[in-house]
């Protein structure tokens, strides 16, 4: 047996224990355990640091005590969505119901969206609990799938597959044919769009430049796709979980004859989109992942 194969094995049993444990719980307990562990843990590992200076070089006029206290309700967030996942992902959509709501702006977006019935891009971010998104727009009606980059372990990875109980779409060549597919069904797509990936362009986000992943706008340029905004934002107290689920209109875009310049702004429209929800609730962002990482 290869070390690397050990490695995943040990992995995958601590996950087994992980889901058992948070699933012996209700949601809230599960929740609440999972986000005072995540507090107590996450300031003393190596990347608190890098969350501390992603969110002082982005939002730079923030306190050091205001900037802790993001943090730390960051560590928190990022627990509750461990705590949650199990849950979450065996929920039938009638219990989604309970622990979501929607304004009446976006549930017209939604209607607007069947009305047309023409697919699209929905695009979101690690904000709020990002795996509540794909049920929470179920509930409403829409045929979504969801694109996500497997896992390097593949024990883990069937695990959390077959867990989830979603259609979802792999990060390769062969999910960008089969994301155009979904939408010619009228389907849409969810792609979470704030993460650094090895092929993209510099665009800028908050306060430099981030290497950002323009297949959205190319798609959307190359078959007049509708690009839709949409978060999950986290309400709940120590008591309930609830969920605000948003919906925005369609971006506004054009198209000219300069597809490579069209895309760049198109691209820099999302990241603008971004950057505003992420302003409005820095406590729920993932800011320990290493965005501007040149």
């Amino acid at each position: 047996m290869s070390l690397k194969k050990f490695r995943y094995i040990i992995e995958t049993v601590f996950v087994k224990l992980g889901l058992c444990f948070f699933n012996s719980f209700s949601i809230n307990k599960a929740s609440n355990l999972a986000g005072a562990i995540a507090m107590f843990i996450g300031k003393k590992i190596s990347v608190n640091k890098l969350a501390t200076n992603n969110l002082a070089k982005a939002m730079p006029l923030l306190s050091n005590s205001e900037r802790k206290i993001i943090i730390n309700s960051m560590w928190n967030n990022l627990g509750k969505i461990v705590g949650e996942y199990v849950h979450i992902s065996k929920y039938s959509l009638n219990e989604i119901k309970k622990i979501i709501v929607f304004s009446q702006q976006s549930k017209n977006n939604i209607n607007y969206l069947k009305e047309t019935n023409r697919g699209g891009i929905i695009f979101s971010g690690h904000l709020g609990n990002w795996e509540v998104g794909p049920k929470a727009l179920m509930t409403m009606g829409l045929k979504v799938n969801t694109l996500y980059r497997p896992l390097n372990n593949p024990y883990v990875e069937k695990i959390t597959a077959d867990l989830r109980k979603i259609p979802m779409i792999k990060k390769s060549l062969k999910g960008g044919r089969k994301i155009i597919e979904a939408i010619k069904r009228g389907e849409f797509v969810i792609i979470l769009a704030d993460q650094k990936i090895s092929e993209g362009e510099p665009v800028k986000f908050f306060h430099d430049e981030a290497i950002t992943t323009t297949s959205i706008a190319r798609m959307a340029v190359k078959y007049n796709i509708p690009i839709i905004p949409a978060r999950s934002i986290r309400l709940d107290n120590d008591s309930k979980i609830k969920f605000s689920i948003e919906v925005e209109e369609p971006l506004k875009y054009q198209i000219s004859k300069n597809i490579d310049e069209d895309v760049l702004n198109i691209t820099l429209q999302i990241n603008q989109k971004l950057e505003e929800w992420i302003r409005q609730f820095p406590d729920q962002w993932f800011w320990v992942h290493n965005r501007w990482k040149k």
